[in-house]
Order: structure tokens, then sequence, then C-alpha cells
């Protein structure tokens, strides 16, 4: 065979070889958000807080959410009830589902705020089953922050009903390119504002999320995080998410699921009573 016929065949070889490695790269990241966002792309999400109704988790598994937030500050403290939501996710979702899809990641939004010590939290929250990351209210701090990702950098995931990742995979990402944990901050209070900077800047924190602030201050929350290339959270609907998108936003709500159930209730009872009338 000529030699730039050789030549030719292994650089063919080599990029098929490239692409099937690439592949196989991506089908073994564990958490599919965290894939999402390195792909560049946005991220659409649901809040729950009924993590103890079947009902609710069979619906938020079977939908086409890219990511839950289970909200344990606002839902009572029952970790034996959330164990069982992280593990109904995945079962409902390849059991129900039509059409075969991966099951939304749960994000655990912890009951421990950052200026009190949420470690044990942590701990048990991605140990009792396959949460892929912690949404953490109130980080007015880096301490505070810093304090929350050493209780996730580590964690015993592996136990129970966790992700069964490998240990060098246990850690959060971007800080670890292989790592399988989001690390979600919300700044929501002057404090938290005065230190947005270093709470940005922290080693370890996947996204943050600016909520109950001004205007002003959103901004600047806003301005530091795309400065730094940190993903930005927040809540839209189909009418702004454009303009959210626009904005730098990449994980995306579409809010609470009692509010939208509420809406849909609302609407289809008003529109019955306007039929009878």
């Amino acid at each position: 065979m000529p030699n730039h016929l050789r030549t030719c065949g292994a650089a063919l070889l080599f990029i098929v070889l490239s692409g099937l490695v690439t592949d196989a790269s991506a089908q073994e990241r564990a958490n599919r958000l965290i894939a999402l966002l390195e792909s560049g792309r946005p991220a659409i999400g649901v809040w729950t807080g009924a993590t103890g109704a079947p009902r609710i988790t069979k619906i938020l598994a079977t939908s086409d959410a890219d990511f839950i937030v289970a909200d344990i500050e606002h839902e009572v403290y029952d970790f034996p009830s959330l164990r069982r939501f992280l593990l109904e996710v995945p079962d409902f979702s390849q059991r129900y589902r039509t059409e075969p899809r991966p099951a939304p990641v749960v994000i655990v939004k912890l009951a421990n705020r950052a200026t009190w010590d949420a470690r044990y939290e942590i701990a048990e929250t991605l140990k009792v089953g396959p949460a892929m990351g912690v949404w953490i209210p109130f980080v007015e701090t880096r301490a505070d922050l810093e304090r929350a990702i050493s209780a996730v950098r580590g964690a015993e995931s592996s136990a129970l009903g966790g992700l069964n990742v490998p240990r060098d995979r246990r850690d959060p990402w971007p800080l670890n390119p292989k790592g399988e944990f989001v690390v979600v901050a919300m700044i929501e209070s002057e404090e938290g504002v005065k230190h947005a900077r270093e709470i940005v800047e922290t080693p370890g924190v996947t996204a943050i999320q600016p909520v109950h602030l001004s205007e002003a201050d959103t901004a600047l929350v806003v301005r530091l995080c795309r400065e730094r290339n940190v993903v930005l959270a927040t809540d839209a609907g189909p009418k702004d998410i454009k303009a959210r998108l626009d904005e730098g936003y990449r994980m995306i709500s579409v809010g609470w699921d009692f509010d939208l159930l509420r809406n849909a209730l609302g609407e289809t009872i008003k529109g019955m009573r306007a039929e009878i009338k």
C-alpha cells in the first residue's frame, strides 16, 4: 500500500477512535445536568416541596425537565421521605416514561442556611440517595460556602442508594472536571451582595442564584458571574426565557410545581364556570 494511503488510513482511524472515546466519556457522565452545562446549553428545571407525595414525584420524574430542585428548606425535615423521593425519581422515570430519556437530575435545597453549619446535612443528603448536588440558601461569605463545599468533596455517595460513582468523581464540578456534583449558592441578602465577589470566586461553586435582591444588586451579581464564567440560575417562563438567556442565565427553572398546579387548576375551573353561565 502506498505510504500516503497508509497515512490517510491511520489518520482516519485516529479520528474514528477519538470520536468513540469522546462519546464513551460523555456517556459515562452520571450527572447529565453537568453534561448540558459543559456543552454550553441551558438546562430547564422545576422546584418541588412535595417529596412525600409519590403521585407528584411520578409527574416530575416523567416530565421533560432536566433537573428538579427538592426544597427541604420549606418542607418537613425528613430524611426517610427524601430518600424515597431520590430513589423514586429514576425508578418512576424508567417505568412510566412513554419515550426513553434519562431521569431529571435531583438537586437538594438544604434546610440549613449557609450561615449555619450545614455539613452534617450535606453529608447525609448525598448518602441517602442519588442526589447530584446541593442548593444552598443564604450564602453570605466565602467562608460559608467553603464550609459547605468541604462537606461535598469526597462525600460518601456510594452508600445506600447514592450515585455510586468512583471516589475521584465525588467532587464539585467544575473545580474537578470529572466531578459529578453541583453546588448552587443563593445570594439573597445585603450581606451576601457585600461579599458577592468572594462568593462567586470560591473554588467549588458551580452556579449562583441571585434572589430577593434589588435590580442593581442582581445586576452586580450577574456581572460578576459572567466575568468569572460561573453558571447563573433563575426562574422564568416561556415569555421571558429568551431574555434570561440573553442576560447570561443557564439554569432556568419554571418555578414551583404547586404554582403550576394552582394556575392550571384555576384556569380550568374558570373556563368551566364561564361555559355554564
